[in-house]
This record gives C-alpha cells, structure tokens and sequence, in this order.
C-alpha cells in the first residue's frame, strides 16, 4: 500500500511540476504536433498498402468471375440453377467465392487462393482428387443495367436465389467445420436469411458434385502467411484437419 501510494505521489507531482512550470507545456504540445507529423507517412504507406491488396484481389478475381449482368438470364443466375439441377457448368469441383471490390478480407483470402493455384501441382497438391483448380467469384457489388437507386443487382440476385442460400446454410449446419467451431451460428444465419445488409464478404462455398454439389462453407480465409491461408483452402477441398471430425 506504501509502494502504491509513493508511486501515485510521484505522478501526482509530475504533473503540478508540469502544470506550474508554464514554459515545458508548448514544448509538450510541439512535441506531440511534430510525433503526429512524423508518423504521415507511415500511416499513409500502411493505406496505400492496404489499397493496392484491395486493387490486387480485384483483378484476381475478375479471373473467375461470372457476372450479375443480364437479371433471371445472368451468367451467376444461370450458375447457381445448374448447381441446383447436379449439373457440372464449370468442373466437378469448384470454389465459389461471393466477393466485393473493396473487401480488405477478400485481399486476404485471395493471398490464400493465388498462393493455392500456384502450388496446386506441386507442394500443395491437394490428396483427394487430381482435379484442376477451379474457382469462380460473383462480385456483390457489380453494377449493372438492372442497378436501381433503390435495390442493386446483387439484392435482386439474392431474392431470386434465396431458396439455394437458405439451403447452402443448411448443409453448412451439417459440416465438421461447423461442428469444430469455424463458422458461427449469427454468420450461418446471414447467409440463410440473405441478409443484404449483413451478407458477409468473402462467402466461399466449396461445389463438390461427387458431394451432392454445396459441399463445405466458409466465410474468410484465416491464417498467419499466405501459405497457410492456402492450405487451409486446400484442407476445405480435401475435407480435411479442421474440415473434418476430430
């Protein structure tokens, strides 16, 4: 109590010395302007840096991307009801990312998909299958000629759709990913509502037609490198380590 007591009277009289002693108090308050200045530039370089993953990501996945274009008649319409009918429209396995242009978790999880691609024939083969790596990305804030003021075209997009969200929620229940903690219930039941103003960004699916086609789910890539970030992607394909019952 002494020892707490003598440390607070050492504070205490700091600060009157500060306060009585008029002289330090602008050398204070020029000290903490020039700290602020110095630090700019550091700020600045860390959002620049921020914003050129988020310019990176969007190029990436403009790959893969199938357009919300062209309402009921839609490349991403036309996806999702093949999906529902068991047909294979781009491949018998496929990630399919729901993504935005200006989604810093996106930036993230495309480090884990670019870095996956590039190791897919070799160090991160996957062990389940020799198949491609497929992925394919809807943007959800893609603009187009059926855009209103009031709704855009991924809110009609997921009104048209909603039946195949509520049972892409259903089937996440289901999965040892969800089982391990992964995923939690409140983001299940963004999804299975389709809920615009929460739909979290990225959405990843995993379509496995051998599975029945919606097969695992995710919501962002964790994972402290981007090589870890793509084994995790890699483990999602295989139903692997935290894709599995443990």
């Amino acid at each position: 109590m002494k020892l707490l007591k003598a440390v607070g009277a050492f504070f205490v009289r700091i600060g009157r010395w500060v306060k009585d002693t008029a002289w330090v108090q602008p050398l204070l308050i020029v000290g903490a302007i020039f700290a602020v200045i110095f630090s700019i530039p550091s700020i600045t370089d860390w959002v620049e840096g921020i914003a050129e993953d988020i310019k990176s990501s969007e190029k990436y996945y403009e790959r893969f991307q199938r357009s919300l274009e062209g309402g009921e008649s839609s490349e991403a319409d036309r996806l999702l009801a093949d999906i529902q009918e068991g047909e294979s429209p781009v491949g018998d396995k496929f990630f399919l990312a729901f993504v935005s242009s200006e989604c810093a978790s996106c930036a993230e999880a495309k480090k884990g998909f670019e870095t996956l691609e590039s190791g897919w024939a070799g160090s991160l083969a996957p062990e389940s299958d020799n198949l491609p790596f497929n992925l394919v990305t809807i943007f959800t804030d893609e603009v187009t000629d059926q855009t209103t003021t009031r709704e855009s075209a991924f809110v009609q997009f997921l009104s048209r759709n909603s039946y195949f969200f509520e049972e892409a929620a259903g089937i996440a229940y289901t999965t040892d990913y969800y089982y391990n903690n992964k995923i939690s219930d409140a983001d299940l039941g963004y999804l299975e509502s389709c809920d615009e103003e929460n739909f979290l960004t990225p959405t990843i699916l995993l379509v496995d037609f051998e599975l029945g086609g919606v097969s695992e789910v995710m919501f962002g890539v964790t994972g402290d490198t981007d090589v870890k970030k793509a084994e995790l992607l890699r483990d999602c394909w295989d139903h692997a380590n935290d894709f599995t019952a443990d």
